[in-house]
C-alpha cells in the first residue's frame, strides 16, 4: 500500500476547499477551475490537461513534467539553450552529467559547452551550441534522452474511516473538510471547558469579594486552613451584586444565596490581597464578561454546522493570506512530440565515406558546378593511407542503408550523420553504427521515403565477383539497431552495388576493365531468403571485377510503338545515356540504345576502352542530358559537372578529361545528383 500525491499550490487548494464549503454538490470540473493541477516547488511545465483531469477523476494516473528551456541568441551568431527549471525530484548535478555523457557518446550532436550558472535567484544551466545547429533539435533530444522531461505517477490513496481508499479530487477535499470539522469541534470543546472552568473560578472570587468581611472573619476564627475551607463550603452567600455575572456564565437559575464549590474555595484561599482592591474587582468583572462571550461563541460553533464551516473558512483564508505563493509550474496542452526530424530542414546533402571508415555530411550547395576538366575542390580531408570510397547525394530526411563487407545492412537517417566542414575528416563509422573491428562499409544506398510503395519495388545486389541477387524491397523495410543480414558473401568478395528496381527495368553491370552487360531485371527470380550468395550476373575475365550496378528503363514499349516526328523529338530530348568515368579522370557518355539487352551470365560488351591513359573504370551509370554528376577522388576532392559538358561518344572510345588529377590521385566514386532531393 503506497500513496504518491504531488505537491499543490496552497492558495489553489484553499480556494477549492472554500468552493466545496459553499457548494457541497460541486463537480470535479468546477473544482479544477480553482485547482488546475499540481504545482511543484521546482517549477517546470506539466504536459497534458486531459491527463490531469483523468487523474483527478480516478484518483490515479501519470503525467509528464518538463523543465523549461529557453533559447538565447548570441552576438557571434550562435545560439544558446538555457535550462531555467527542472522537474521535481530531479538532481541538477546528475542531469548536467547525463547531458555531458550524451555529448561524449555522440548521442547528442551540436553542443559546444555546458555551464552551471545557478545561484540564489534560481536555476540556470547554459548550453552553448555549435554554429549552424538547430536549437529546437537539441531541445527535443534533451527531452527524449535526459530527465529534463520525466514522469510523475500519482496515487491519491488515503485512510478513510480506518480503511485505505483511493480518492478523487472531490473525495479528498471532502475527507479533509471532515477531518478539519472533527479537529475544530474537539478544539472548541476543549476551549469551552477551559473557559467555563475559568469563569467558575472568577464567579467564586466575585462572590467572596462581595462578602469579603464575612470571609475574613471565618478565616480568622478558624484554627486550620481545612477548618476555614469547611466553613466557607457550608456557608450560603448573598449574591446581590454577583447575580448578574452568574447569569452570564451559568445557565441555571440563581436565587439570592450561592454555595461555593471546592475549586472556588481553593481559589479564594489562594487569592492575593492585591486582588481585593477596586482595580482587581473590576478586572474580575471584565474577564467574566469576555469569557461569557467566548462560551456563547464556542457553544454556537459546536451546535451549528454553519458556524463550524465559517470558522474553518476563516482559518483557511488567514492561512492563504499569510503563506500562499504564486503558482510556479505551468500547465500546457501540448502534444508530446519527439519527432526530431520535423525540426530538420529538408535540404540536399553530400555524404562521404572513406576506406578507413570515416563519414561526414555536408551541404551540396557548397559544391559549385564547374566546367569539365577542372580540379574540383576539397570535399574531405583524408589521413595517410586513407581514401574516399563512395559519395552519395541525398536529402536530410532520406534513410540511408549501409552495406558492410560482412554482408550486413544498417539503416540511419541522413541528418543523423555528423555534419562537417570541407576541411574536416569526418567522424568514425564505429561511433555511428555497431560495426565490428574487421568490418567496413562497401556500399551505401538511399531508401525510399514512401513506405506504401515498397511492395512495387525490388532490391538488386551486385558483388565484386559478378554475383547478383534480387529480393523484395519489403524485406529491408525494418532494420533494427544491430543491423540485419543482407547477403551471404564468399571469401574476398564484397557488395559493390545495391539498387532499387521494378520488373519493367533493365540491369547494367560494369567492370573495372571496361566490360558491361545489360539484361532484364524480370528475368532475375526474387529470392525469398537474405542469406543466399546470389547467382552469376556476368562472366569476369582474369583480375576483373564489378565496379558499378545500374538500373535503366527498358525500350520494349518504344520499339513496338508507332511514333510521330514530335514524339521522336521528345524522346531524343529525354534520351538517357550511360556515363562511364575512369580512375584517371576521363569519361564519356554513350546512348543507352548502344547497350543491347542480352541474357544474364554472358561475358558482356565493351563499355569504354580501358587504356593506360584512362586506367581502370571507376563508375558507370545512366544519366540525362540535363543532369549533374559528382566525382570524388581518393584524396578527398570533389567536382560537380553538368552532363552536357561531357562529350557523347560510342562504346569503343576513350572519352575526354573530366577532372584534372595530380600525382597518385585516382577517381574512386561518381554519382548522379538526384533531381528529387528536396
Amino acid at each position: 500500500m503506497a500513496t504518491s500525491i504531488p505537491p499543490h499550490n496552497l492558495g489553489e487548494i484553499i480556494n477549492g476547499t472554500l468552493a466545496l464549503i459553499e457548494n457541497k454538490d460541486i463537480k470535479i470540473k468546477d473544482l479544477m477551475k480553482h485547482i488546475p493541477g499540481p504545482d511543484f516547488p521546482t517549477g517546470g511545465v506539466i504536459i497534458g490537461k486531459d491527463i490531469i483531469k483523468q487523474g483527478y477523476n480516478k484518483g490515479r494516473g501519470s503525467f509528464k513534467i518538463r523543465g523549461e528551456i529557453a533559447i538565447e541568441s548570441l552576438k557571434n551568431g550562435r545560439e544558446r539553450l538555457v535550462i531555467t527549471s527542472i522537474p521535481y525530484q530531479v538532481n541538477k548535478s546528475v542531469l548536467n552529467e547525463r547531458i555531458a555523457q550524451l555529448v561524449r557518446e555522440k548521442k547528442i550532436e551540436g553542443i559546444r559547452d555546458i555551464r552551471d550558472e545557478s545561484n540564489r535567484e534560481g536555476i540556470r544551466v547554459s548550453i552553448d551550441l555549435r554554429s549552424g545547429v538547430e536549437p529546437e533539435t537539441v531541445k527535443r533530444q534533451l527531452y527524449k534522452n535526459t530527465q529534463i522531461e520525466s514522469s510523475f505517477g500519482f496515487n491519491t490513496l488515503a485512510i478513510v474511516d480506518g480503511k485505505p481508499e483511493t480518492c478523487n479530487l472531490k473525495d479528498f477535499l471532502t475527507n479533509f473538510l471532515s477531518f478539519r470539522e472533527d479537529v475544530v469541534v474537539k478544539k472548541t470543546k476543549f476551549d469551552l471547558q477551559k473557559a467555563e472552568e475559568r469563569a467558575h473560578i472568577l464567579i467564586g472570587l466575585s462572590v467572596s469579594v462581595e462578602n469579603l468581611d464575612k470571609v475574613i472573619k471565618i478565616i480568622r476564627s478558624s484554627k486550620t486552613p481545612d477548618d476555614a475551607k469547611k466553613s466557607i463550603l457550608q456557608t450560603k452567600w448573598k449574591i446581590n451584586k454577583s447575580k448578574k455575572l452568574i447569569t452570564l456564565v451559568e445557565s441555571k437559575k440563581s436565587n439570592s444565596l450561592y454555595s461555593l464549590s471546592e475549586l472556588q474555595v481553593n481559589a479564594i484561599l489562594e487569592l492575593r490581597l492585591q486582588k481585593l482592591t477596586a482595580l482587581g474587582i473590576n478586572e474580575i468583572e471584565v474577564e467574566i464578561k469576555k469569557l461569557a462571550e467566548l462560551i456563547t461563541k464556542f457553544k454556537k460553533i459546536i451546535s451549528s454546522k454553519k458556524e463550524l464551516l465559517k470558522v474553518i473558512s476563516e482559518e483557511l483564508k488567514n492561512i492563504k493570506e499569510k503563506y500562499s505563493l504564486p503558482r510556479r509550474t505551468k500547465i500546457i496542452d501540448a502534444v508530446l512530440n519527439y519527432d526530431i526530424e520535423e525540426t530538420i530542414q529538408k535540404q540536399s546533402v553530400l555524404i562521404t565515406v572513406t576506406l578507413q571508415g570515416y563519414i561526414k555530411r555536408g551541404s551540396l550547395n557548397n559544391v559549385k558546378t564547374q566546367k569539365r576538366g577542372g580540379k574540383g575542390k576539397t570535399g574531405i580531408t583524408t589521413r595517410n593511407e586513407d581514401s574516399v570510397v563512395q559519395t552519395l547525394s541525398v536529402n536530410t530526411h532520406t534513410s540511408v542503408l549501409f552495406f558492410s563487407t560482412e554482408g550486413l545492412v544498417y539503416r540511419i537517417k541522413a541528418w543523423k550523420i555528423p555534419e562537417g566542414s570541407s576541411a574536416s575528416k569526418g567522424k568514425s563509422l564505429f561511433n555511428i553504427l555497431p560495426l565490428k573491428n574487421h568490418q567496413s562499409i562497401s556500399s551505401i544506398m538511399p531508401f525510399p521515403e514512401d513506405d506504401s510503395e515498397l511492395k512495387n519495388y525490388q532490391i538488386i545486389f551486385a558483388t565484386a565477383q559478378g554475383k547478383v541477387r534480387k529480393n523484395s524491397l519489403e524485406d529491408f523495410s525494418s532494420i533494427n539497431a544491430a543491423g540485419k543480414i543482407a547477403m551471404k558473401l564468399d571469401n574476398n568478395d564484397k557488395i559493390v552495388g545495391v539498387k532499387i528496381c521494378k520488373d519493367d527495368q533493365d540491369v547494367i553491370l560494369s567492370t573495372k576493365l571496361g566490360k558491361c552487360i545489360r539484361f532484364e531485371s524480370k528475368k532475375l527470380r526474387v529470392f525469398k531468403g537474405r542469406s543466399s550468395k546470389g547467382i552469376k550476373g556476368i562472366v569476369l575475365g582474369p583480375s576483373d571485377q564489378i565496379v558499378s550496378l545500374s538500373i535503366i528503363d527498358n525500350d520494349k514499349n518504344l520499339k513496338n510503338k508507332k511514333m510521330s516526328k514530335d514524339d521522336k523529338s521528345e524522346i531524343k530530348a529525354k534520351e538517357r545515356y550511360i556515363l562511364s568515368i575512369t580512375e584517371n579522370g576521363f569519361g564519356k557518355k554513350t546512348s543507352h540504345t548502344d547497350y543491347r539487352v542480352t541474357n544474364r551470365g554472358g561475358k558482356g560488351i565493351i563499355g569504354i576502352i580501358n587504356s593506360p591513359r584512362n586506367g581502370n573504370i571507376s563508375s558507370s551509370f545512366p544519366v540525362f542530358e540535363g543532369d549533374e554528376i559528382l566525382i570524388s577522388t581518393n584524396k578527398g576532392r570533389v567536382i560537380r559537372v553538368a552532363v552536357k559538358e561531357i562529350r557523347t561518344a560510342g562504346r569503343n572510345t576513350q572519352g575526354v578529361r573530366i577532372i584534372k588529377l595530380t600525382g597518385e590521385e585516382k577517381v574512386v566514386s561518381a554519382d548522379k545528383i538526384d533531381d528529387n532531393l528536396v
